[in-house]
């Protein structure tokens, strides 16, 4: 999909947002036909140790500094996820609440914002609840958490 807009012509900002949701949407569909890693993926336990040694820096940061005072619940909830896929389980919109240390509607509302994105998946694990069903990093999501912190943190 090839998308031009003349250099006379500037895109509104809803336009802007539409073109990359559907190019998440396009990239989304080509990695769940292609069991391919992510674009800059380096050792997964590597990963890993890095990527806790954030969070634990952020739980600090927010309890040095306050809870609100640098408020990013979209990131936060991204890198629990990130963290969860790496460990290989999803979390429930509960834990996500739990760890997160947000309240559960603004929790849902992060998620429900992310999964018009495309950034996310889903695997039941209640039919019956809602709040049990599994949140998973979408394969889009996946490359680009991994893409950041390849570059967030090479060298170190």
């Amino acid at each position: 999909m090839t998308v031009h807009i003349p250099l006379e012509r500037t895109a509104t900002s809803q336009e802007a947002v539409d073109l990359v949701v559907a190019l998440q949407r396009c990239l989304n569909n080509f990695h769940a036909r292609k069991e391919e890693p992510a674009i800059l993926d380096g050792e997964g336990s590597e990963q890993l140790a890095v990527l806790a040694r954030y969070l634990e820096a952020r739980r600090s940061r927010a309890t040095l500094f306050g809870q609100n005072l640098f408020s990013d619940p979209a990131w936060d909830i991204l890198l629990l996820l990130y963290q969860g896929e790496l460990e290989g389980k999803a979390l429930t919109l509960e834990q996500l609440s739990e760890k997160s240390r947000l309240s559960l509607s603004a929790v849902v509302g992060q998620v429900g914002t992310m999964e018009r994105r495309g950034l996310l998946g889903e695997h039941h694990t209640s039919p019956n609840s809602r709040r049990r069903r599994a949140i998973r990093l979408s394969p889009l999501a996946m490359d680009a958490m991994a893409s950041w912190l390849s570059l967030a943190f090479e060298g170190i």
